[in-house]
């Protein structure tokens, strides 16, 4: 089952990338351009869970955590936390700051080799980016029908979170080159996708109180991941129509370089 919505996820995401990249205008970029940063970004999720661990470790080690020879691991005394609290911390850390920290870096780097000439093109990277992390992440993590049911309806998520970051820091270089002020636009393009990514992890996948043992605490959890999905798809749909319509006007703004 978990190959079965990788290769769906991939076919719509292909699809949805593809018509993004002919529709910019007057010309589209080239295949290498546009292939590049989604090979790129299937590197992403080996990056990011590296670096969950990482940081896992780097907390256990600080709150005095420890694995004696025989490998038995002594667990520090953890305060008492409420179930959502917990759910997000794990889902800023494993999921909101480092997936999104590593697809900014490797954007970032497909922009400095390609030298977008314009928003839309800039704005490319990022979703390359993530639909290259897509396609790896759902090898790694789909399985099951359940899964099947919840990663589907989100399946374009990584390249809408690019929309947004994409977009905004290339409005904001677009208005720094014409003597603007572009931290707005850093601001959201930094703030958002993290902000939405963790929520939406906090109610799905990392949603600790679907593992509560009170029944009623997991059907109430079970209901919030229900309408995180919802809302998670509505807006992806919302936010890939406007950036359809808005392909022309950021196709002619144009980004310098020095």
């Amino acid at each position: 089952m978990g190959f079965i919505t990788s290769i769906i996820s991939f076919i719509l995401c292909a699809v949805l990338y593809v018509r993004m990249v002919r529709r910019e205008v007057p010309a589209p970029i080239s295949k290498k351009q546009a292939w590049v940063p989604v090979a790129v970004g299937i590197l992403g999720p080996l990056i990011s869970s590296a670096a969950a661990i990482g940081i896992g470790m780097l907390i256990f080690k600080l709150r005095g955590g420890e694995i004696t020879a025989d490998g038995v691991v002594n667990m520090p005394d953890q305060k008492d936390i409420s179930l959502t609290l917990k759910s997000i911390l794990l889902a800023f850390r494993s999921a909101g700051f480092t997936e999104e920290l590593v697809k900014l870096l490797l954007a970032l780097l497909m922009v400095k080799v390609f030298k977008p000439k314009n928003v839309y093109e800039f704005a490319l990277a990022f979703i390359g980016i993530g639909f290259g992390f897509t396609a790896l992440e759902e090898v790694l993590y789909s399985s099951g029908r359940i899964i099947l049911l919840i990663r589907l309806p989100v399946f374009a998520m990584h390249m809408v979170l690019g929309i947004i970051m994409g977009v905004n820091l290339g409005l904001s270089r677009y208005q720094k080159q014409n003597g603007g002020n572009g931290g707005k636009y850093i601001f959201l393009g930094l703030f958002l996708p993290v902000l939405w990514h963790t929520l939406y992890d906090a109610a799905t996948a990392f949603n600790a109180g679907i593992d509560a043992a009170d029944e009623s605490t997991q059907i109430i959890a079970f209901l919030i991941a229900v309408v995180s999905i919802i809302i998670s798809t509505v807006l992806e749909i919302i936010l890939l129509i406007r950036f359809k319509k808005n392909a022309v006007p950021y196709c002619e703004m144009e980004l310098k370089y020095t």
